[in-house]
């Protein structure tokens, strides 16, 4: 059997959205499939729109359908916070399912010749790739995640314009200065990044040859003899048939020459 749902909204023949307490019984209106609804209820069932015939028309489909006609008319949206500096867009005009690049948003907002996307979600949400797309757009993108329990075009109005849950902010277009601020920082790290690592190698190079020095003089035990006249101190090693190491040491810095 067909599951029919209660039907909180439907459209006029001019394609105006109505709702349960502003349409009249007895008038055919029409829902988002397409199919032919009334308004039915009473004291026993409460009013929704009924199909005239069987349909497999999505309840959620009719509400998705009705927040977008609300919009179209309403022309504004309450942001969840502040974006520079306001948190109410109010647009010049909407334009519903236009294309962008390759992909079609819900509904376009602009003010002036500023493009905002509007995107409404019903059981699916704006995945990866949709968002990488908005990105490259470098458009502002809401999405107002519709809330399936109402039963009025009030509650939407409310929700749209007054209510700040159910929203979230996709994407901020960066401007031209923000973008070339960025290209400039990029190159910057990435260059310091790269004298870093010189720098590492330079160390480790430093570092190995300290340590070779080391190995090289730790078994010389030189010995000391005396200070020189410049303050140094002579150290000296007897190596046997004629031949010695001396060492001069001057504001800790130990000379080695040796006589072979």
């Amino acid at each position: 059997m067909i599951k029919t749902y209660k039907i909180p909204f439907a459209f006029d023949k001019d394609n105006n959205v109505v709702d349960i307490h502003n349409a009249v019984k007895g008038i055919i209106y029409y829902c988002n499939c397409g199919a032919e609804v009334k308004l039915r209820g009473g004291e026993i069932k409460s009013d929704h729109f009924y199909h005239i015939t069987e349909s497999q028309c999505s309840l959620e489909s009719s509400i998705h359908k009705a927040y977008k006609s609300v919009f179209y008319s309403l022309k504004k949206i309450k942001l969840p916070y502040l974006i520079n500096d306001t948190d109410l867009l109010i647009f010049d005009r909407v334009e519903l399912e236009k294309q962008i690049d390759d992909y079609i948003p819900d509904a376009i907002g602009y003010i002036g010749d500023k493009k905002y996307l509007i995107e409404f979600a019903k059981t699916s949400y704006i995945g990866e790739r949709k968002e990488q797309k908005i990105k490259k757009s470098n458009l502002f993108c809401i999405e107002i995640d519709i809330i399936k329990t109402v039963q009025s075009l009030a509650e939407i109005e409310y929700h749209l314009v007054n209510d700040t849950g159910y929203k979230d902010i996709i994407h901020v277009p960066e401007y031209k200065e923000m973008q070339e601020l960025r290209s400039k920082f990029t190159t910057e790290y990435r260059k310091l990044q790269e004298e870093n690592k010189e720098n590492k190698r330079l160390l480790q190079r430093l570092t190995i040859e300290r340590d070779n020095l080391q190995d090289e003089l730790k078994d010389l035990c030189l010995f000391y003899i005396t200070d020189c006249k410049n303050g140094a101190k002579l150290y000296k090693k007897d190596l046997g048939n004629g031949k010695d190491i001396v060492g001069f040491q001057k504001n800790k810095v130990l000379n080695i020459k040796f006589n072979l």
